[in-house]
């Protein structure tokens, strides 16, 4: 036991600090455009590259790069409070869920059918620039077990495009003489990441920040539907690769349930109804959500650790054309779509 505490001290130690330095840094500069959680895959790359040889840290990274993400991701849900969201009308709420879903299917058509890409890599990127944002995407890695390097190349792309959303989308409403809560509809449909959401909105008024805000919190609460779906599918084909395997022509074999939500899906959950309940008050659950956005930040830099960037380099511009058709799809959707729940 001692043993193995010692071999993943190190590399869990060398994950916190850089997480650390990352968190100070990014309070200290204030710079909306970039997420930390970027920031700290960076770190995790500008490490690997840097100490190519190093590998007294594997095991504690490797540890960080699973565990601490999937922890992350279940104190997550004590920042949904599903009052808010049912608060929102169900025209505003049908809006978003078709653009969730459309998002999903733009992503596919694109990036499966038409560019011949990588399904796990094109569900990152649907599953990321639907819902929200980096978050997401590490979400949902473990349930698809998609590489680190796939999940690297989605949040460095969509992070990208998504900080010149800040600079160009706020042209649309002098250029369409649209009001500030329709903007908030759009900017909360289109943009990438939260804080990036929030830049896009503030810029034009406050009640388009307000609006911005709750829409882009109702993406994260369909988190939980899309995670519990992406492994209900998971789940069948494994099943049914095994069975074939196995010469069993009987598909209808019956699956585990921690197959269909794995124990962090279920403790996402858990703490969402929780804090729904108001069993976790708001004062709580905002430091409980503190606490993940840290705990991502050391999962991130170990995540950063595994990339290989001669992999995102190779794919990077495909990427970048699904994202940009799903951003394209959004904001027609939440432009002509906003008119209708004003």
């Amino acid at each position: 036991m001692t043993k193995s505490v010692v071999e993943y001290l190190p590399g869990l130690l060398l994950c916190s600090s850089l997480a650390l330095v990352v968190a100070v840094v990014a309070n200290a500069i204030s710079v909306n455009f970039l997420d930390p959680l970027v920031i700290a895959l960076l770190v995790g790359i500008l490490y690997r590259n840097v100490f190519r040889s190093a590998t007294w840290h594997v095991r504690g990274a490797k540890f960080a790069e699973k565990h601490i993400l999937e922890l992350s991701i279940v104190m997550l849900g004590a920042s949904i409070f599903l009052p808010e969201v049912t608060s929102a009308g169900l025209p505003l709420f049908a809006l978003i869920l078709t653009g969730v879903v459309g998002s999903m299917i733009v992503a596919m058509l694109v990036g499966y059918w038409v560019l011949n890409m990588d399904g796990k890599l094109v569900t990152l990127i649907g599953v990321s620039n639907s819902i929200c944002g980096n978050a997401a995407a590490a979400a949902i890695t473990p349930i698809i077990g998609a590489t680190p390097t796939q999940l690297a190349t989605v949040m460095g792309i969509s992070s990208v495009l998504g900080a010149t959303q800040i600079i160009l989308l706020p042209l649309l409403v002098p250029a369409f003489g649209i009001g500030d809560y329709h903007y908030g509809v759009v900017s909360g449909m289109a943009v990438y990441a939260v804080s990036q959401v929030y830049a896009a909105s503030a810029t034009v008024s406050a009640t388009s920040a307000s609006v911005a805000t709750f829409v882009k919190l109702c993406r994260v609460v369909l988190l939980a539907p899309l995670a519990f779906l992406a492994q209900t599918i998971v789940s069948i084909r494994t099943s049914r690769s095994q069975a074939r395997a196995e010469g069993d022509t009987n598909l209808k074999q019956g699956i585990p349930l921690n197959r269909y939500l794995p124990w962090f899906v279920l403790g996402f959950l858990l703490f969402a109804i929780l804090r729904s309940l108001e069993i976790i008050q708001e004062d709580l659950g905002d430091q409980v959500r503190q606490i993940s956005r840290h705990s991502f930040l050391v999962a991130m830099c170990a995540v950063g650790m595994s990339v290989d960037m001669r992999e995102i380099f190779k794919v990077g511009l495909k990427v970048a054309i699904v994202i940009c058709s799903v951003i394209s799809y959004m904001l027609v959707i939440s432009f002509f779509g906003g008119n209708l729940v004003l």
